[in-house]
Order: structure tokens, then sequence, then C-alpha cells
């Protein structure tokens, strides 16, 4: 136009308005398992919203009980802590254990043994499921711990119960009184 022949500023644009976003009109998606569990990893990849993912693990694990993942990686966030043990010790396990299982139990007993706490109740199961699925010998070090911390009832008990035996049988007597137990 005119305005340009002469060198005058271009007229300004208007500015669009903003559009409205269109109305919800159909069901809204019910919760579900795997978009919840996408979101807390990704969240955890940019190391944000620690909070947030720990209610994103416990919103999947009230959704789907059974599953080992929301446990392990929930547990992880409070690495090493009693929280740690809290989250772990929800899992559902069955009588057919699995490495999975196995890992879950390993995790307690590694931070149980670590903050000493050999009377906690939850020591003896986590011990009695790591050691039935990773075999006797897995215990060895916490074995030694327990002796020195002269636990042998507790030990008895794991002995047994992982080597599915009873207390009562003549060659468990008889490693019982090797052991000092």
């Amino acid at each position: 136009g005119i305005n340009a022949e002469y060198g005058a500023a271009p007229e300004p644009k208007k500015e669009k308005e903003p559009e409205k976003a269109p109305e919800v009109t159909g069901p809204v998606n019910e919760k579900s398992v795997a978009p919840r569990l996408g979101l807390a990893r990704v969240l955890g990849l940019a190391n944000k919203d620690i909070e947030g993912r720990k209610s994103l693990y416990n919103e999947v694990i009230e959704l789907e009980s059974g599953l080992h993942d929301p446990y392990i990686e929930l547990g992880e966030l409070c690495r090493g802590t009693m929280e740690a043990v809290d989250v772990y010790d929800k899992f559902p396990f069955s009588d057919n254990l699995t490495f999975d299982d196995a890992y879950i139990y390993g995790e307690m007993v590694q931070i149980l043994m670590k903050l000493e706490k050999y009377d906690d109740p939850r020591l003896e199961k986590s011990l009695i499921g790591y050691g039935t699925v990773m075999g006797w010998n897995s215990l060895d070090s916490y074995v030694k711990k327990l002796e020195n911390a002269f636990k042998t009832k507790l030990l008895r008990v794991v002995y047994c119960a992982v080597n599915k035996k009873s207390a009562e049988d003549s060659d468990v007597q008889q490693f019982f009184k090797v052991k000092l137990w």
C-alpha cells in the first residue's frame, strides 16, 4: 500500500486470539500401569521430582501389586534405608519363589544387615526367602556376621527352612554342634 511506498512502518499485525481447548465429552481413561511406570522411569532419567516418582510407583503398586518392578525401583529411590525395607516388605510373595523375589529378599537382607537390625523379624523372612532361591551358600557372609553377633537361634531357624529340614533331624543336630549353634 501507500505506507510501504513512502517508507512508513507497516501496520501492526493483529495477534491471534488463543484457541479454546475443546471440551471433554467422552469418558476419561482409567489409571493404568504402563504409563505411570514409564513416567516414573523417565523422571528418573532426568533426576527430577523424587516425591512425584514415589507417588507414581505407589499408584502402580496399588493397580498391580504382584509386579516386581515398581517395588524394586521405588526401593532403589529409598536406597539403603528402612523406608526401602518397608517398600520391599509390602511385596506379595508367593510360595513358588523366583529370582525376582530373591532380588527383593536380597535387598532387604543387605539393608537390614548393614544397619545391624538383627532382631527385625523381616530379616529372618528375607534370609529364608533369599536362601531358598539362591541356596544356603549364598548366605555365607551374612551367616558369619550373625555368628559374630551371637544370633544362633535365628541361624538355626534359617538353616532348617532353607534346607527344608527339621531341627530335630540328627544330621542337623550334628551340624549345629559343629557350628556351635
